[in-house]
């Protein structure tokens, strides 16, 4: 089992060209798939791409405020009875976005990772490795009372072994694993993980990713369930403040 990036936009023939192993992608729009919107803004299948600012954002929609999660995202078909948000964007699109405004993975990181098993429990998190990848932060940006609200989204998820919100600050972003030729992010259509999950994109680095019942939902500071949400992910060495 391999992960690579190469495989992915190989799947995106006929979206976008296949980019070379020394050139870095291309935002020139090449169908009607990438759209460029603005000067340095492009659009990808529902993912708005901001070049000069190195991030992407999408929409989504509260999933869940209240109770353990094991997710901060997944998609609308995936386990959303474990996430906190919820969105109709697919993650293969934001693999391919994050990597054509210059995020720099190593498809070698977690390559000998084991897959998990379908149901993550505390036996596999007990062995679980802690992922490797390049540091994002991700936010989330609501309407409340007519005003536009935005802040990091690790601030919605309270830690109860701490007694505190989880910790502000970046996640990892792993990439996903590909097994028997299947991209698994798109298979088990998990885009930013809690707990560890490498099939995931993004996993959470702090202390505590190996622990499936500590993790839970700020109800008092979550937006009822079904608010339109934009999730913005940043790359970090470019971007590092608030987007």
């Amino acid at each position: 089992m391999s992960r690579s990036v190469f495989f992915l936009l190989g799947l995106m023939v006929g979206t976008i060209h296949l980019f070379s192993q020394t050139a870095p992608p291309s935002l020139t729009p090449t169908s009607p798939a990438l759209k460029e919107i603005s000067p340095g803004v492009f659009e990808l299948n529902g993912v708005r791409l901001d070049k000069n600012n190195h991030r992407i954002s999408f929409p989504g929609t509260v999933n869940q405020r209240e109770g353990l999660i094991e997710y901060l995202l997944v998609n609308v078909n995936g386990k959303v009875h474990e996430s906190l948000l919820a969105t109709k964007v697919q993650p293969r699109d934001i693999h391919v976005a994050l990597l054509l405004i210059g995020l720099k993975e190593n498809p070698k990181a977690n390559s000998g990772d084991a897959v998990p098993p379908d149901a993550i429990d505390s036996a596999y998190l007990q062995s679980a490795p802690k992922l490797k990848g390049p540091p994002v932060r991700i936010f989330v940006a609501w309407t409340q009372d007519g005003k536009r609200k935005e802040i990091p989204a690790e601030e919605w998820i309270f830690n109860l072994q701490t007694k505190h919100p989880m910790t502000t600050g970046p996640w990892t972003y792993n990439g996903s694993l590909i097994q028997d030729g299947v991209f698994l992010a798109d298979q088990e259509l998990s885009i930013v993980a809690v707990i560890t999950d490498p099939t995931a994109l993004v996993n959470n680095p702090r202390d505590g990713y190996n622990n499936d019942e500590i993790w839970q939902v700020q109800d008092k500071l979550v937006p009822p369930i079904d608010t339109p949400v934009e999730i913005t992910i940043a790359i970090t060495e470019t971007d590092p403040a608030k987007p």
